[in-house]
């Protein structure tokens, strides 16, 4: 009787965990996030001193989002990280839209603060106001291959 203990127990054990395999398919039993995107259109030129319409066009899967709780834009100079403007934006049918002026030329960051159907973004992205020095345009031409560089690999 003995003999057939150990060889039966390690049946029933292997029995027992094969039992418990791991679903193949578990991810899809939970809740898959669905990641927002933003796009900021910028005019082409933008003269300091000048009042421009900021458009953003959030989207989540493929799909306009018409219901944020906020699109806010927030811009400051580069070397004045200090100095922050905001601009909320507001839903007109089609996108969010948002005033701002660009006091002086020079590189300018705008993040845009996006809080919309339990998703949290803040992309934030470069942009030139009149005339750069030449150290400027440098910074920004670096900034933007490394950009380029950065999303080659994805």
């Amino acid at each position: 009787m003995n003999k057939w203990k150990i060889p039966g127990l390690v049946i029933l054990s292997t029995l027992v965990l094969s039992a418990c395999s791991v679903n193949s398919n578990a991810d899809q039993l939970y809740k898959q996030p669905k990641p927002l995107s933003a796009h900021v259109m910028l005019p082409e030129n933008i003269e300091p001193q000048s009042t421009q319409m900021l458009e953003v066009h959030v989207m989540q899967e493929n799909k306009t989002v018409d219901d944020a709780k906020i699109v806010q834009l927030k811009m400051w100079k580069k070397d004045a990280p200090g100095k922050v403007e905001t601009a909320k934006a507001h839903y007109d049918g089609s996108m969010y839209k948002a005033k701002a002026t660009f006091k002086e030329d020079g590189i300018y960051y705008i993040k845009t603060d996006i809080n919309a159907r339990g998703e949290h973004i803040l992309p934030t992205q470069q942009v030139a106001v009149g005339k750069l020095s030449k150290e400027e345009l440098r910074s920004l031409q670096s900034a933007e291959n490394e950009t380029h560089h950065h999303y080659s690999h994805h």
